[in-house]
């Protein structure tokens, strides 16, 4: 009896050894991998997690493991064995919330949204209060375009946390994206009141001031974020460079139509041709843009106007508002032609002044308003406060 009984302890002291020999000698493959992990030997690092969870495949091991298996995979582009990595995981430990918002942020970054819901919503269940998932279920919502669904989640956010800059951020991304740029722009505001550092708000608020067409406000966010982070300040003057409305910078002409001279000035004066009856004469005004143009719109004679000045334009109505007189002549309503140069961004007007058959035609080139309503190279349409010339009022 005695020597059965030695036995059976042998036995059973083997089988209760055993788990916890394999639970050893996963945690020292587990700390091997982080060490790999950290020296940068990312396929070592592979190897031991997953020899960490091979040794004790049901413990806390084997889900650390998983964890950082998932990790490294990321580290070396893996997505979809990170993914992997967190299920199995998972599988082991349901109610590890950390794991679940893991799972969501790759999921969300692979496009995958309506996945990573899921998994930011499980998240939650476990830990309702996590101002950190309901950011991410947030943005989600965002990318799916569920901008109702992410409001809610950033206005949660702000009455757990209002000290936390998140939701301001989230809500005013939600607000741009429903194009309510006044209420987005608060937002921003008030995530660079609280969090100065945080630039991704300038660059947001930027592009809610360009979209509203308040260019000037966004290049003061663009010079600020100059000696903050360069980078993120081209992303910002790009942005307001597409989206602003393209505008005159400068009007010119050098083919002697003297915007400067006024009310009945004598053709003759413009051209010495234009002395005899019944002659022609082209003329050129040059058009300077602020950007890229569009070169079908700016080419089309039928986008351009050219026309007399009336009362409700800044300058004064042409001829000062006296009475035409019969030797005034008029400058056709479009012009003959428009070549556009995309290099200097320069549009040559051409047009053609007749003299009248007595040879005493008249003309008041202080007030010959010169207007376009093209587009420039991104679809954008003139400002109005900028799209039209005449050499009294300048370009407004």
């Amino acid at each position: 009896m005695t020597v059965i009984g030695t036995g059976a302890e042998k036995v059973f002291s083997v089988m209760t050894q055993q788990p916890a020999q394999m639970d050893t000698l996963a945690n020292i493959a587990l700390s091997n991998g982080i060490r790999f992990y950290q020296d940068g030997n990312y396929d070592a690092a592979v190897r031991e997690f997953k020899r960490a969870v091979s040794l004790s495949p049901q413990s806390d091991n084997s889900v650390n493991a998983y964890d950082f298996l998932a990790t490294t995979y990321l580290q070396i582009g893996n997505k979809n064995e990170a993914v992997k990595a967190y299920q199995l995981a998972l599988r082991l430990s349901p109610n590890r919330d950390d794991l679940h918002n893991k799972l969501g942020n790759i999921l969300h970054d692979q496009g995958d949204t309506d996945q990573a819901i899921k998994e930011y919503k499980a998240a939650l269940q476990i830990a309702p209060n996590s101002t950190a998932y309901l950011y991410s279920l947030g943005q989600a919502y965002l990318a799916k375009g569920s901008l109702e669904d992410a409001r809610a989640q950033f206005e949660k956010i702000i009455n757990l946390a209002p000290q936390y800059y998140g939701g301001y951020y989230g809500l005013g991304q939600t607000y741009y994206r429903a194009g309510q740029y006044e209420k987005a722009i608060d937002q921003f505001e008030k995530v660079i009141a609280s969090k100065e550092d945080f630039l991704y708000a300038r660059v947001d608020l930027g592009y809610a001031l360009a979209d509203l067409g308040r260019v000037d406000e966004a290049y003061e966010q663009e010079n600020i974020l100059q000696d903050k982070d360069p980078s993120l300040a081209v992303t910002l003057s790009n942005y307001i460079y597409q989206t602003s409305k393209p505008e005159f910078l400068i009007a010119y002409s050098d083919t002697g139509f003297n915007t400067t001279l006024g009310p009945r000035t004598p053709l003759s004066t413009l051209n010495s041709n234009l002395s005899s009856p019944n002659a022609s004469r082209e003329f050129t005004m040059k058009f300077i843009f602020n950007k890229k143009m569009d070169i079908s719109t700016v080419e089309n004679p039928y986008n351009w106007a050219i026309s007399r000045a009336s009362r409700q334009i800044k300058g004064g109505p042409y001829n000062w508002g006296l009475p035409i007189s019969s030797t005034e002549e008029n400058i056709p309503l479009f012009p003959k032609q428009v070549i556009y140069n995309p290099k200097s961004s320069t549009a040559m007007v051409i047009f053609t002044i007749t003299q009248n058959a007595s040879g005493n035609g008249t003309i008041d080139p202080s007030h010959i308003v010169f207007k376009f309503y093209g587009k420039d190279a991104y679809g954008n349409k003139m400002s109005p406060s900028a799209n039209e010339y005449s050499g009294i009022s300048k370009i407004v």
